[in-house]
């Protein structure tokens, strides 16, 4: 061993000038600094509005969430999903600032911006995260306020790190996920459900575009 170090710390000239050339070459390749992540996709529109007699609603102090049954169609036009979508609200419900939708498929949640009438879209990773309902049930406990932040609800914000929000309201958000899920309807909801989404596409026809 002492030899074979020895042979290497006396290294010919002629060597250490290539293995200096090798370094000139590969340095410039070396990343200096991180790559910078999109933090979510920017979608200008305003996601498909809640279906109010779908939805069952948990009043919690300065907030309002809505548990919406959610029935997806699939390449076929059949139900190929039935799933959960959490909104949150303002008190009186005039405006909605955060969007879970649980969906087995494509998971993903929204931050809505109502002064832009935009929204940015975030996928959620089943494989890192696990299930997204009990990570979304977990978010909305222990992070509200930075949620609601995110969304430019500063006001709203301020007010719930200053009075907090009934908390109950989460474990009662679960139970009725947990009573209906199972039992949510099939093709006359789905139906239902397209025609939903063709007269919101009608009134705002930039619904689902790139732009």
């Amino acid at each position: 061993m002492t030899d074979f170090l020895h042979r290497h710390a006396m290294a010919r000239p002629e060597q250490e000038a290539s293995e200096r050339g090798m370094s000139d070459v590969l340095a410039p390749a070396e990343p200096r600094r991180a790559t910078p992540t999109p933090l979510g996709n920017l979608q200008k529109f305003l996601p498909l509005p809640v279906m109010p007699h779908h939805a069952q609603w948990f009043e919690a102090g300065p907030v309002t969430f809505g548990v919406e049954a959610r029935v997806l169609d699939n390449k076929q036009g059949e139900v190929g999903e039935k799933s959960a979508s959490i909104h949150i609200f303002n008190a009186d419900r005039s405006e909605e600032y955060v969007r879970f939708d649980c969906f087995q498929r494509f998971p993903h949640y929204h931050y809505i911006l109502n002064a832009e009438q935009h929204n940015i879209a975030w996928g959620y990773d089943t494989e890192a995260n696990g299930p997204m309902l009990p990570w979304a049930l977990s978010t909305i406990r222990n992070r509200l306020p930075i949620l609601l932040r995110r969304a430019g609800a500063v006001e709203l914000a301020e007010r719930l790190e200053r009075e907090g929000f009934d908390t109950s309201v989460v474990d009662r958000i679960e139970r009725a996920i947990a009573d209906w899920e199972p039992a949510l309807p099939g093709p006359e909801m789905l139906q239902e459900t397209l025609d939903w989404y063709a007269r919101w596409k009608r009134i705002h026809p930039q619904f689902n575009t790139e732009t």
